[in-house]
């Protein structure tokens, strides 16, 4: 299950992250976490974003990121005037945590009815023992 989605500055601030992040996060797109017998189902709605400007990325086997861009839509022809403006766009990213043991081989993601579902499978946690001498 997911532990806790970690605020901007937080992700800024934390020591290990890759270099490279973005300073500038637009809009937050709304997620469901869903845990299953044998899997995690992450859901974000995202209308309107082509997938071509999504990326995501596994980190040390336990931290999902999910990073892209919406593009807003504009009329090149026509001076524009907006009498109301609801919709976001710009960049988004979400970084979720997952606890327990994931097979990294086995996430795959689909995009339908502008929802990315990405579906993460639950590994065996691997035990050891050892021996006293």
């Amino acid at each position: 299950m997911a532990k806790k989605q970690y605020t901007f500055s937080e992700i800024e601030i934390g020591k290990n992250y890759p270099a490279g992040v973005s300073t500038h996060i637009d809009w937050k797109p709304v997620t469901n976490i869903i845990e299953c017998n044998e899997s995690l189902v992450i859901e974000i709605e995202i209308p309107g974003v082509d997938k071509k400007d999504i990326s995501i990325t596994l980190l040390n086997n336990q931290e999902l990121v999910i990073r892209g861009c919406k593009h807003q839509p504009r009329l090149e022809k026509e001076k524009l005037t907006y009498y109301l403006f609801e919709r976001e766009f710009g960049t988004f990213y979400k970084r979720i945590l997952i606890d327990f043991p994931i097979d990294p081989s086995s996430v795959q993601s689909s995009m339908e009815n502008g929802v990315l579902t990405i579906t993460v499978r639950k590994r065996e946690s691997q035990t050891f023992t050892v021996d006293i001498k």
